[in-house]
C-alpha cells in the first residue's frame, strides 16, 4: 500500500533541508548517510518528489542543528494555529525590542536553532549579558544596610 503523494509541504520542506545543508557545508552523502538512503532517494527529499517520514524528518533536523519545527515555519498555505488551552504565546527572541548588536545576533541564531523553552532561557541570559555589556550601570537601590565588615 502506498503512502500519500508527495505535495506543496514536501517541496517546502525539501527546499528547507537543501539550504540548511548547504549552509552547513554538509555534502549530500553527509546527510543520506545518517538516513540510510541512496543519494538518489535524498535527491528526491530535497526536490519535494517524496515525502519524508516524522522519524526521517527527526533524522535530518538533528543532522543539522535546527528543531523539526524549523520545516514548518512559513510554510505556504498554512493556517496560523490557534493557541490550545495549555499553549502559551511566545514571541521571537528577535522582534523584542532594545537589543544591541551583540543580543540581536544571538536572538536571531536562538529563533533558528532552538525551541521555545530553550529560546527563552537563552533569551533571559542573553538580557542579562547585554545589560552588563552595555557599560556601567548605576544601582537601581542605594545600599540601605550600610557598609560590609
Amino acid at each position: 500500500m502506498a503512502g500519500k503523494p508527495a505535495d506543496y509541504r514536501d517541496v517546502h520542506i525539501g527546499g528547507l533541508i537543501e539550504e540548511r545543508r548547504l549552509r552547513a557545508g554538509l555534502s549530500r552523502e553527509a546527510l543520506a548517510g545518517p538516513l540510510e538512503v541512496s543519494l538518489s532517494q535524498l535527491g528526491k527529499y530535497l526536490k519535494g518528489a517524496n515525502r519524508l517520514s516524522a522519524t526521517d524528518l527527526d533524522v535530518v533536523a538533528r543532522v543539522l542543528g535546527v528543531p523539526v519545527g524549523f520545516f514548518f515555519e512559513g510554510m505556504p498555505g498554512r493556517d496560523v494555529p490557534q493557541p490550545g488551552l495549555s499553549d502559551r504565546p511566545q514571541a521571537r527572541l528577535e522582534a523584542l525590542e532594545g537589543w544591541t548588536g551583540f543580543a540581536e545576533a544571538v536572538a536571531r541564531a536562538a529563533d533558528t536553532h532552538l525551541d521555545e523553552d530553550r529560546r527563552q532561557t537563552l533569551g533571559s541570559l542573553v538580557r542579562a549579558v547585554d545589560h552588563a555589556l552595555s557599560g556601567p550601570q548605576p544601582f537601581d537601590k542605594a545600599n540601605v544596610s550600610g557598609p560590609s565588615d
